[in-house]
């Protein structure tokens, strides 16, 4: 918990005393005595304390457990364009999925056109399914977790066709330009998510012996990587930090029997924070059939329902950094219409305990977060809503 800072006033007092003293016995001389009173010495400054990293990061868990009840970003759209194509380039993991929900419903909701192609998260295939959007001839296209070096030659097409392109998940700002207008999703956010993971663990293990999974193939998730690694060190000194890489192929396949084998290598690793939701698929399971199902817990970002019932059921994980899927795809949809409105994707004003030096993008985005434990997940075999009512939240702003 950040200390206050006591501000010191120094007071300057100037006293002058002067008297006229008569002398009797008919002298009519005067004398004149004036006398400066002592100096005031002001009292030392006060050094403010130091920080305590490890009351912080109580302080950012405890903040982030709270539900949100409204939407972070609630300026109203000035004129919701009609009439619009929509394309969505979507990516091969489950949470991209549930993004599309949240985009085709937003995309009814505000009277418009929805396509779709998914690819495999290879340069190749992305590539592909942008020449496939903009065969199409969209008037806005969305796409999430890939470098733009994958398909920048696509994105040059569109720029030049005045095609406004809404991303997420990808490492840059929150505007980064040269063809994409928004970044919801920013290399700031997924640092973040990493702070908060890291600090979720500091504050929950109790052997301090933690381990990170990450997933490299997508460049967000390294920085997660960044953000927990950077945090841990902070709050945590006293930790022992053991991290682990995983490859997209080795998901459901070898790393659950990895993770095993970390486990029983040393009994005392008591919590493991996974870069992305997805990665748990058959971990606790295998822990369960090794009988380690007492030793560890873990938190991961970005998680779906497999998540959510591991959380409620008190197997292996316990807590999610929550990603509002749906929400996610209104929010796109929102930022489009006010990009192709020409307001500009709109911004959302930071809590505090989001405030990161040097990292200006952290929940600009509008978007909700929170770290989701078994209290705070209402139904496991829903996915996380977010603010409950977004949809009719955001039809307003549209004026709908």
């Amino acid at each position: 918990m950040k200390g206050s800072r006591t501000m010191l006033h120094r007071a300057l007092a100037l006293v002058a005393a002067s008297g006229l003293v008569a002398a009797a016995c008919g002298n009519d001389d005067s004398a004149s005595d004036t006398t400066a009173a002592p100096a005031t010495t002001a009292a030392p400054a006060t050094a403010a304390p130091a920080p305590d990293p490890a009351a912080e990061a109580q302080a950012r868990v405890d903040f982030f457990r709270r539900t949100a009840t409204d939407l972070p970003f609630n300026e109203p759209v000035a004129e919701a364009p009609a009439g619009k194509k929509l394309f969505y380039v979507q990516c091969s993991v489950p949470v991209c999925a549930e993004i599309a929900i949240g985009i085709e419903a937003a995309a009814a909701a505000i009277g418009w056109e929805y396509e779709t192609v998914s690819h495999q998260d290879t340069p190749d295939t992305v590539a592909s399914a942008f020449d496939t959007a903009i065969a199409a001839k969209p008037d806005v296209v969305m796409s999430s977790g890939n470098p733009r070096e994958w398909f920048q030659t696509q994105l040059t097409t569109l720029s030049e066709s005045g095609v406004p392109v809404i991303a997420w998940s990808i490492p840059e700002g929150y505007e980064p330009g040269d063809g994409i207008s928004v970044n919801l999703l920013t290399a700031d956010d997924y640092y973040f998510y990493g702070v908060l993971m890291a600090d979720y663990a500091a504050v929950t293990s109790t052997t301090k012996k933690i381990m990170f999974v990450g997933l490299p193939v997508f460049p967000v998730l390294s920085i997660v990587q960044q953000g927990f690694t950077d945090e841990i060190a902070r709050v945590c000194p006293d930790c022992t930090v053991d991290v682990m890489e995983a490859a997209l192929t080795d998901l459901g396949v070898n790393l659950p029997g990895q993770i095993v084998s970390k486990l029983q290598a040393d009994p005392q690793l008591d919590f493991i924070a996974y870069a992305f939701g997805g990665m748990l698929f058959g971990v606790p399971e295998a822990i369960d059939a090794a009988g380690l199902s007492a030793q560890s817990k873990a938190i991961s970002q970005a998680g779906g329902l497999l998540n959510f019932g591991l959380i409620a059921a008190g197997q292996h994980q316990v807590a999610e950094v929550g990603l509002a899927s749906e929400l996610l795809g209104w929010r796109a949809v929102d930022a489009a219409a006010r990009v192709l409105g020409g307001q500009g994707p709109g911004s959302a004003t930071p809590p505090a305990e989001a405030a990161i030096a040097g990292r200006p993008d952290i929940l600009v985005n509008g978007l909700p977060l929170q770290i989701l434990e078994a209290s705070t997940i209402a139904d496991p075999t829903a996915l996380w809503p977010g603010v409950d009512g977004f949809e009719a939240k955001f039809s307003s702003l549209w004026g709908k």
